[in-house]
């Protein structure tokens, strides 16, 4: 699921915007039997897979969503926006790996 490594790594919003437009082309699409990339695949991909693992139809979401405590810190967010998407956490492969070296 989106942002479940929130926790170590801060925002996902710059992954997602980038997967909003995220293509793979006819070539690679040929030659791996990959799928197009629809609004109906996204759809699945930022919710819906989870939402039926839930046993939950995207109309009961909503409206069990619709006004809880995240709701009401959304609204009040939108009433004086400040996006920064803040990404925490190693950025390159060297970073990465530094994490794991015990001399630091």
């Amino acid at each position: 699921l989106w942002g479940t490594d929130s926790i170590w790594y801060g925002s996902p919003q710059d992954q997602i915007q980038a997967f909003r437009t995220f293509q793979i082309s006819a070539e690679l699409r040929e030659r791996h039997g990959y799928p197009e990339m629809t609004p109906a695949l996204r759809a699945k991909i930022f919710g819906l897979n989870a939402a039926n693992v839930y046993g939950l139809t995207p109309t009961e979401v909503k409206r069990y969503t619709a006004r809880d405590s995240v709701a009401r810190k959304r609204m009040a967010y939108l009433e004086n926006p400040d996006p920064h998407f803040r990404t925490h956490g190693p950025k390159t492969r060297r970073d990465f790996l530094r994490v794991f070296d015990p001399a630091g």
